[in-house]
């Protein structure tokens, strides 16, 4: 059986990304009809995926979401068919069993392989119109975190008249207006256990009675990874972050966990509706569990009355894991 190629990144059109530098993903070889082995590379250096204060020796397990994300994508394409200018529509994905010690940084890139299985798919006897797939990301010998996801599919006509209609509801007009408003002033980027304040994406964090802690989100149309090409829409990864980042800042604030050097070993975010870049969106994230070395938050994305995404997240304290293992 072949394997997986690392030589080279897939063309970046395959994963609708517009900066060859933000292209994880390295090719594809089936194994049989639902099971493919998928090649991802770990960059040591990253702007946004190894931006942290407290977690320098670790990568940042986002990326293998991100991996994931493009992957989806990439067999909508040429798995299922779907030709250019299809709008892809991102469900649920989810992140979990993460083993921190496999995502040590060493001094090579790291190569991963996606063992995906496609567990569903959507649609009729003649036409796809969406799937759910799982993953295994494979370092070497061990799997360093589960992953599952779906999307949905639809034509660049279809979409249009579905954003136009949903834009009407909320009193924008029909199509996007240039530019988007300024970014909100963002927390301090300690807080929420980052280095750069570019990649900041909460404002205005509070910790209401009961522990739940809001947060406005910051749109920022001009961010290199974020916003790497013209979206109509806030992107599936900015809304995780912002329960990462959220739910970090709330687990600090209840005394769940010590200080912002966790690590996000789960997360899980459903789409449940589309957020508009020129209506404000808030953010909160409820505590469910924290010991002092691990916390686990429920969060949610709002926006003019509705629901737009909800999620959970996952953080352990930085060495937790690796003491655990050695004792």
């Amino acid at each position: 059986m072949d394997t997986v190629e690392f030589s080279r990144t897939v063309p970046r059109e395959l994963v609708h990304r517009s900066s060859v530098t933000e292209v994880f993903v390295t090719g594809a070889v089936a194994r049989d009809e639902d099971t493919l082995d998928v090649g991802v590379q770990i960059p040591r250096s990253h702007a946004f995926y190894r931006d942290t204060v407290g977690c320098r020796h670790l990568y940042d397990p986002m990326v293998l979401v991100e991996a994931a994300r493009q992957t989806l994508i990439m067999l909508g394409h040429e798995l299922f068919g779907m030709p250019f200018g299809t709008k892809f529509i991102l469900r649920e994905i989810a992140l979990r069993d993460t083993d921190m010690t496999a995502l040590t940084v060493r001094g090579v890139p790291t190569e991963v392989v996606l063992r995906c299985r496609v567990l569903r798919r959507f649609g009729d006897r003649t036409t796809v119109r969406g799937a759910r797939l799982c993953y295994t990301a494979l370092i070497g010998d061990r799997a360093a975190a589960t992953l599952e996801c779906s999307e949905s599919w639809v034509s660049a006509d279809q979409w249009q008249v579905m954003r136009d209609e949903g834009r009407a509801t909320l009193g924008l007009p029909p199509h996007l207006v240039t530019g988007a408003p300024e970014p909100q002033p963002r927390v301090r980027a300690g807080l929420v256990d980052r280095r750069d304040a570019a990649n900041v994406v909460i404002s205005a964090f509070r910790l209401a009675p009961g522990g739940v802690g809001t947060a406005r989100l910051v749109v920022d149309t001009g961010h290199p990874v974020l916003f790497d090409h013209f979206v109509d829409h806030v992107p599936g990864m900015l809304t995780l972050e912002a329960f990462r980042q959220l739910s970090i800042a709330t687990a600090v604030a209840t005394g769940a966990l010590p200080s912002a050097s966790a690590l996000l070993t789960g997360v899980g975010g459903r789409f449940t509706g589309i957020g508009e870049l020129h209506l404000p969106l808030t953010c909160e994230s409820v505590l469910v569990e924290g010991d002092g070395t691990s916390a686990v938050l429920r969060c949610a994305m709002r926006q003019d009355g509705r629901t737009v995404a909800t999620g959970e997240v996952r953080l352990t304290r930085v060495g937790t894991e690796t003491e655990a293992r050695t004792e």
